[in-house]
């Protein structure tokens, strides 16, 4: 596995991302999303890039504006320019070299619901999976001044009341869901109100006993492989 660094501009700011590439002439692609106070250094993201390698996938992991190494402020980061943000990562991605077309996105929570907004208007995302991914992000904006470190602005709050994700994913398929039952951040109902209103093909996992991120290597493992197995079907 090689490792490159990136650097792309979302709204003149400066976005820091890493392109992992198999040992392969050729190679689809998974663009990694990270969750709200997260960012693309976390074991989760370089355990993942790494896996997906050995399977001759290349992926992105990238922070979103006000995170990790990447420009702006927290404070501002809405998700309206997170999803700006992603769309650029994808448009930077279409020139990579060896890249052959084939484009899937992997979202933990609130990257998960970034990932689905753009699979439901870009088609060139052939498959996504999303783990521990909110259908709605009404109960977090009741609870971000408990959970944020920073006072959002106005527009970001407004950006969780108003982003709606359901109805856009009536038409949307070959999205894997993966869901802790005891994720007390976003409940497992979350769920299986988005496997209802996605088209087949479709999956549902609900790891018992696993928590929002996946803490114990038992369900961190088992959320990979259904991730791989459903990348290695329909990527």
């Amino acid at each position: 596995m090689k490792e490159k660094s990136l650097e792309i501009l979302s709204d003149g700011l400066k976005l820091q991302g890493v392109l992992h590439t198999p040992d392969a002439a050729s190679w689809p692609l998974v663009i990694l999303c990270h969750g709200f106070l997260s960012h693309k250094d976390s074991s989760k993201y370089r355990q993942l890039a790494q896996v997906f390698a050995l399977e001759s996938i290349a992926t992105v992991r990238f922070d979103f504006r006000g995170c990790g190494e990447s420009e702006g402020l927290l404070s501002e980061s809405s998700i309206s320019r997170r999803w700006r943000d992603l769309q650029r990562v994808i448009d930077e991605s279409q020139g990579l070299k060896d890249y052959d077309g084939r484009l899937g996105l992997l979202g933990s929570s609130l990257g998960g619901y970034l990932a689905l907004l753009e699979a439901s208007r870009n088609s060139k995302v052939r498959c996504a999976a999303v783990w521990s991914t909110p259908s709605h992000l009404l109960d977090l904006a009741k609870r971000l001044p408990e959970v944020s470190p920073v006072e959002f602005s106005q527009e970001c709050y407004e950006d969780l009341l108003t982003v709606e994700l359901l109805p856009r994913l009536k038409n949307i398929q070959r999205v894997l869901i993966v869901h802790g039952q005891l994720d007390q951040q976003v409940p497992s109902e979350h769920g299986l109100r988005l496997y209802e209103v996605l088209e087949e093909p479709k999956a549902l996992h609900i790891l018992e006993e696993a928590d929002h991120r996946f803490t114990a290597s038992k369900w961190r493992e088992e959320a990979i492989r259904l991730t791989m197995d459903w990348f290695k079907r329909f990527l």
